[in-house]
């Protein structure tokens, strides 16, 4: 199992918040569920955080079978529809977006 983590590090201002925060709940989440190949999508929020550690504002996590089905989901045409969800949000947030790829088991 592949696990491709798109990691939001920075923060929204308290008044764009519950906006921000529906639209990657519900477009956002709807949106990457529907790329080819993907086996399960999962939004995760930080509910605490060690002094010293980065600030994650929330997490996408993208589950795929192999590191084939996520270069194919990754190149189809769904990504630009992905895309243009999350920029729609994206101006509310302040910080850097990365991701990271994991295997899991």
């Amino acid at each position: 199992m592949i696990i491709r983590s798109a990691v939001l590090e920075g923060t929204v201002a308290e008044a764009d918040r519950a906006g921000f925060d529906a639209h990657m709940q519900t477009s956002v989440l709807q949106a990457i569920g529907t790329y080819p190949g993907i086996i399960e999508v999962r939004l995760r929020r930080p509910v605490e955080q060690e002094a010293g550690a980065p600030p994650v504002y929330m997490v996408f996590d993208l589950y795929f079978a192999d590191l084939a089905a996520m270069h194919a989901a990754l190149a189809s045409e769904t990504r630009q529809q992905v895309r243009s969800k999350i920029a729609e949000a994206m101006p509310r947030f302040q910080g850097k977006v990365y991701h990271l790829i994991m295997q899991e088991g």
